[in-house]
């Protein structure tokens, strides 16, 4: 706006009655969260720039659109902004990414979620796994040292979906008839070292080869695995394929370390995760990678965890999208 017409439209004010003065100011007000987004995704994206298309560091000034500088990359030629190729492109209501991103960091569930940020449940639904994909893909790509390894369960679920396959439906937050593996339950690896790099994995079965597939990639060579549970066969199999060294336990006979080697480092991240997920009453088996993510950033980031943080981390390029 120009100074001459910002000048008028002071001059303006004057006459407008208590009623109209409110709704102005609830309407500027309504603004400063949008803006304070943007900037905070503009201020990342300007450290590093790079076309949300192709990829290519490029570009020149493309004026404004949406509130967002705008590029237009040397080497695709297409035009982009800051949030071009993130989760967040093309997501309305950037006056309320802010409390959504507070809700993310305080873990509240999708109602209490859509309640503080006055959206529908189903958009908070939406917002939720576009703010999550991003920290789904980031997870340990190397552990080292002693290596801790051990699966947990979680209840199949098919909540959301208009129709049950397979058995009728259930309350929500149920339990198994029968611990452990079974058709009723959906085992989830985590494999955590002693610095703290977490990875985990949700896996069709626990087979020699499944384990082994999913260890391979990132277990160090001159790591040590310690491991439990009902597949420890398939770990001690992945282990000596390898050429790595592995220590069993035996927990359920009371066996809980052997010298200084444990697993109760990966068993009280585990304890934190199940105790944590509890408060949405059962997840859907399909979006359980999401939780998973959500919960190794809150782990991970500790304090660092604020809205801020969760709308720069979705802001990110998702490693699937590129």
């Amino acid at each position: 706006m120009k100074e001459t017409e910002f000048q008028g439209l002071v001059a303006q004010l004057g006459g407008l009655s208590e009623v109209q003065r409110g709704a102005l100011l609830e309407a500027l007000k309504s603004k400063r969260p949008a803006a304070e987004a943007l900037k905070l995704i503009e201020a990342r994206f300007d450290a590093a720039p790079c076309c949300g298309h192709c990829g290519s560091h490029a570009q020149q000034p493309w004026g404004r659109a949406s509130d967002l500088k705008r590029y237009r990359c040397k080497d695709c030629r297409r035009t982009f902004n800051a949030l071009t190729g993130t989760p967040l492109a093309q997501l309305h209501r950037r006056d309320v990414w802010l409390a959504y991103g507070q809700a993310l960091a305080d873990g509240v569930s999708l109602r209490k979620a859509a309640k503080r940020c006055r959206i529908d449940l189903t958009t908070s639904f939406r917002w939720r796994h576009r703010f999550l994909a991003t920290a789904q893909d980031k997870k340990a790509r190397s552990l080292a040292g002693v290596v801790e390894a051990d699966e947990t369960f979680f209840l199949r679920s098919q909540k959301g979906s208009r129709k049950i396959a397979g058995r009728a439906p259930r309350k929500r937050g149920g339990v198994a008839r029968k611990r452990g593996i079974s058709d009723e339950q959906v085992p989830v690896l985590i494999v955590r070292d002693r610095s703290m790099a977490t990875t985990d994995q949700v896996l069709p079965d626990l087979k020699a080869g499944t384990i082994a597939r999913a260890l391979d990639p990132i277990v160090a060579r001159d790591a040590l695995l310690v491991s439990d549970g009902a597949a420890c066969s398939s770990y001690r199999s992945f282990a000596n394929a390898a050429g790595i060294l592995h220590v069993g336990l035996n927990t359920g006979a009371g066996q809980h370390r052997w010298g200084v080697y444990h697993i109760q480092n990966v068993n009280a991240y585990m304890g934190r995760l199940k105790q944590w997920m509890r408060r949405f009453r059962g997840v859907a088996t399909r979006y359980l990678p999401s939780y998973l993510g959500w919960r190794r950033m809150i782990d991970r980031e500790g304090d660092r965890m604020t809205a801020c943080f969760c709308i720069a981390t979705a802001a990110e390029a998702s490693p699937r999208s590129t």
